[in-house]
């Protein structure tokens, strides 16, 4: 089995990049450029343990935020008082902090409205 290596990764994140972290703010379903699909892939790819998750309370209207434990059948610990309301909250919080986690830097545009 391969070991994931996040110093070995060919792709690394420009946390200075907002133009990316807009685009996905603005158009939350795609389709997305070429450089910010890429950053998407790194997200979405990192070790499952401690990656973050959405969990469904209530079908459309109630989300948790959690972290995966990444073994099986051990199931994911919430992030306290984390809740979301609608599903382009939750994914813009998400990018978010997967976007400091992996570059160490905050996006620095607003939120939304």
């Amino acid at each position: 089995m391969l070991l994931y290596d996040p110093d070995g990764a060919i792709y690394n994140i420009d946390g200075t990049r907002m133009d990316l972290a807009k685009e996905y703010r603005d158009n939350l379903r795609g389709p997305f450029s070429l450089e910010l699909q890429r950053v998407l892939d790194k997200m979405r790819t990192t070790p499952l343990k401690g990656r973050l998750v959405l969990l469904v309370v209530e079908p459309f209207k109630i989300f948790r935020l959690a972290r995966l434990s990444g073994q099986r059948g051990v199931s994911p610990s919430t992030v306290q008082d984390v809740r979301y309301y609608s599903i382009a909250e939750a994914e813009w919080d998400i990018f978010k902090r997967r976007w400091l986690e992996l570059t160490g830097i905050s996006i620095s545009i607003s939120d939304p409205n």
